[in-house]
């Protein structure tokens, strides 16, 4: 049983109570919810949209077109979406008698899922008292009866059908998992769509969190802090992050690490700043400059958000080198039904953090690359950090023979990390299906459009590739494509950008461009502002 759920109104009229509200009520009720706001980066004037897919099976988390139940606050909110989704049931409320939009609707949605009046009457009398009571209880009693007057509902969701479960968004997850893996400095200067990450990291009194003037000078803080010895991030998005990255090669030249969050949204410049978009991938995996490059992963689910995000703070501490993990609007926003079961920090990893010792040499040449390292105040352990290149101990070097020795030495770290991460415990691309004809591969929130898809076409041997890694890359997916390629009809590429940037890099890395594979790649690009829906999905 699923069901699609619209709120949607003017800015600043609450929608986002009203499907919050829903939320934490079917959430409790077990049920599996996948949900995001829309909104203009028109302040005013504009609508705003709450929305909600619910299914009362396990996992099974889709996004459609087609909404089944559409509140409306106003007329422009209907004249607005009916351009892009397909309304199933419009409920305008702009002439309803009632206190507020938003609550009345909630009612309403509460009936169009025949949820028993009594149910929520008790509730209201435990959260409310006087004035808003009585304001609650007539917006309930004429939200109910617009909806029995209607004679519109689709099945029964008054029972609860499993374990209650926990309202969260994706950068909530992020923030989280980061803390529990040790985060104790966040620095960021507030962008959509990655700056709800401010909004935990404030909560929470383990966390330093520093505010620049602008993207420079929160990326520099945030290797202030790294130096200092602190496990350090900092999060943007789109023209933040361009400023961020000279950042990027000086820790990769002085061999601080550090996290970056790039948050995509879309568009060039400010572009449509509070809309979805993956055309940023590129541009991380070649975000410094000096022949260096970032080690970038991406999530894509809120499980591996919290987990993945302990995983780029390690690999920031092990190999001194920066790490981009990389989002984009979906993910930063969504929200999703969550058991906090399923939440595994990882476990905290700081490398080669030693005690200081008669001549030591902060840069040492190791046959790894990776050299011991110390925070300021260990005795014996002073070193210098430089974005100039340098000899073992951080002093100033032109020599082309040291250039050349510890270029070769940065280098290597990215081959340990090869040899050390890409492990029988861990890939840097996840398949579902392997024995399939024909394959998506996608990376990021896609993935549960395309599943959802496989999952209601299993007659047709789909099988889907997630890649979770993208430098450096796991080559063992190219040594699957070459032993599968027999079987293999189709390889389809589905991504948010017009470029196919991820159809670029899996190409030249698992070398696809063959004669052998004429005719079996193929793609599927969407870059108008909206995420991949379900009927968009196609072979």
């Amino acid at each position: 049983m699923r069901i699609a759920i619209w709120f949607s109104g003017a800015a600043g009229s609450g929608v986002n109570t009203s499907g919050l509200l829903l939320w934490n009520l079917l959430a409790s009720k077990g049920y599996t919810i996948l949900a995001d706001k829309e909104y203009a980066s028109i302040i005013k004037g504009d609508n705003n949209d709450f929305f909600l897919y619910i299914s009362d099976q396990p996992g099974e988390y889709f996004l459609n077109k087609t909404i089944d139940f559409f509140f409306a606050f106003d007329d422009y909110a209907v004249s607005k979406n009916q351009k892009f989704y397909t309304l199933k049931n419009t409920i305008n409320v702009k002439d309803q008698i009632c206190k507020h939009k938003n609550v009345f609707c909630f009612w309403a949605a509460l009936k169009a899922m025949n949820i028993p009046l009594e149910e929520w009457e008790k509730l209201i009398k435990e959260q409310f008292s006087g004035d808003k009571l009585e304001d609650n209880i007539t917006d309930l009693m004429g939200g109910y009866g617009y909806m029995q007057w209607l004679g519109t509902h689709d099945g029964d969701r008054s029972k609860t059908i499993g374990e209650a479960k926990t309202l969260m968004f994706g950068n909530e997850c992020i923030a989280k998992g980061a803390i529990e893996a040790g985060m104790d400095f966040y620095a960021a200067y507030p962008m959509t769509p990655a700056s709800s990450l401010i909004d935990v990291v404030t909560t929470d009194n383990r966390v330093t969190f520093f505010q620049g003037e602008d993207e420079i000078a929160v990326s520099m803080a945030m290797l202030g802090a790294k130096v200092a010895g602190k496990r350090s991030m900092c999060g943007t998005s789109g023209g933040g992050f361009a400023l961020m990255t000279e950042s990027i090669s000086f820790s990769n030249q002085a061999e601080i690490g550090g996290v970056y969050v790039l948050a995509q949204r879309d568009g060039p410049s400010t572009g449509t700043p509070t809309y979805t978009g993956q055309a940023d991938l590129t541009y991380a995996l070649n975000a410094s400059f000096g022949d260096t490059f970032p080690i970038v992963l991406a999530p894509s689910t809120f499980e591996e958000g919290y987990t993945q995000i302990g995983k780029a703070l390690n690999w920031s501490d092990i190999y001194q080198h920066p790490v981009i993990l990389l989002t984009d609007k979906q993910f930063s926003e969504w929200y999703i039904a969550i058991n906090p079961k399923d939440l595994k920090a990882e476990e905290i990893k700081r490398g080669k953090l030693v005690q200081g010792s008669e001549g030591y040499k902060r840069y040492e040449f190791t046959k790894d690359g990776i050299s011991p390292w110390t925070t300021p105040g260990t005795e014996n352990g002073e070193f210098i950090t430089t974005s100039y290149e340098h000899d073992e101990y951080g002093a100033t070097n032109e020599d082309p023979e040291i250039k050349k020795a510890m270029q070769d030495k940065r280098d290597q770290k990215l081959k340990t990390f090869i040899q050390q991460e890409f492990t029988e415990d861990f890939y840097g691309y996840e398949i579902i299906n392997p024995d399939a004809e024909k394959f998506f591969i996608t990376y990021g929130w896609n993935r549960f459009v395309l599943e959802d898809y496989i999952r209601n076409n299993k007659d047709q041997k789909i099988g889907l590739i997630v890649i979770k890694v993208f430098q450096p890359f796991d080559l063992r997916l190219k040594t699957f494509l070459e032993q599968k390629n027999s079987q293999i009809q189709l390889l389809i590429f589905v991504e948010m950008n017009a470029s196919g940037q991820l159809q670029r890099l899996v190409t030249e890395q698992c070398v696809l461009n063959q004669p052998i594979r004429e005719g079996k790649l193929t793609n599927h690009r969407k870059y108008t502002l909206y995420p991949i829906f379900g009927e968009e999905v196609t072979l």
